[in-house]
C-alpha cells in the first residue's frame, strides 16, 4: 500500500479534493493510532513473557500495565476527536442522488390480466382467483 500524495500548501483546490485530503488525512491518522496501539499490545506480552519467565517481577509488570494505560486514554481522546473531525467533514460532502430503482420485470411475463391489467404473477392476481 503506498501513502496517498497531498497537494502542495497553497495550492488552489476545489471543495470535492479540499474533503478528499481532509477524509484520507483522518484514515492516516487512524492508521497511525492502531500501530500505537499494536505496539503498547506487544509492549505487554514482552514483559509479561519476561515474568513468567523471572526476568520481571510484578512491580514491573505494573508499570508498563500504567505506563500502556495511560497512552491508550490519550489515544482514546485522539479517536474521539477524529470522530469529530470525520462527521463534520461528512457534513460537507454533496448529497448523493437518488437513482430510481428500475421497474420489476417477471423473468416469464404472461399476458396481462383483464382486471389489473398486470401479467397474472402480481400479487393483485394471486388474490384474485378469475386472473388465472
Amino acid at each position: 500500500m503506498s501513502l496517498p500524495e497531498f497537494p502542495k500548501p497553497g495550492a488552489s483546490l476545489s471543495r470535492s479534493e479540499a474533503l478528499d485530503a481532509i477524509i484520507t488525512s483522518i484514515a492516516m491518522e487512524e492508521v497511525a493510532l492502531s500501530h500505537i496501539i499494536n505496539a503498547e499490545g506487544e509492549k505487554i506480552q514482552y514483559i509479561l513473557k519476561a515474568a513468567k519467565h523471572n526476568k520481571a517481577d510484578v512491580r514491573d509488570v505494573l508499570k508498563v500495565n500504567e505506563s500502556a494505560t495511560a497512552l491508550l486514554e490519550q489515544v482514546n481522546d485522539m479517536q474521539i476527536t477524529l470522530k469529530n473531525k470525520l462527521r463534520l467533514a461528512l457534513q460537507h460532502l454533496p448529497e448523493k442522488k437518488e437513482v430510481p430503482k428500475p421497474k420489476h420485470i417477471h423473468p416469464h411475463p404472461k399476458p396481462p390480466c383483464h382486471s389489473c391489467h398486470k401479467c397474472c404473477r402480481c400479487h393483485k392476481c394471486q388474490l384474485n382467483p378469475t386472473c388465472y
